[in-house]
């Protein structure tokens, strides 16, 4: 690398070197920094100042975790659109209105299913 090439990616070293700086900063600091002691009250689950009733491990309703796949599925389905719309206006091309229109239906088709077989209800 010569001089030149360096001196264009001066920005993103210096990113890069901070990044890491911080990220190592973060590891060290709270050794020096952070209190030692373990008691029995510092095992306990915090609850706001609240008596816990009982441990903190215990299963979920399999629905949380449905409704958790549907949202990432809904929010990737976003981020793979967002690029679509923005360029939506200079797209001449019926392909990509037709491939855009195939992915929304083929994602409804995934809710409609979730909706049918009653991800969607709490009972």
């Amino acid at each position: 690398m010569d001089v030149s090439t360096v001196h264009q990616y001066r920005f993103v070293l210096a990113f890069l070197a901070l990044g890491l700086v911080f990220g190592v900063l973060s590891v060290i600091v709270p050794i020096f920094v952070a209190p030692r002691t373990r008691g029995r009250d510092s095992l306990k689950t915090y609850e706001s100042g609240i008596i816990p009733e009982r441990g903190a491990w215990r299963q979920f309703s399999l629905a949380y975790y449905l409704y958790a796949l549907l949202y990432l599925a809904v929010a990737v389905d976003v981020i793979y659109l967002f690029p679509v719309a923005v360029v939506f206006r200079a797209m001449h091309s019926w392909r990509t209105v037709a491939e855009v229109v195939a992915f929304v239906a083929i994602m409804a088709v995934a809710v409609v299913y979730s909706w049918r077989t009653g991800v969607f209800r709490w009972d």
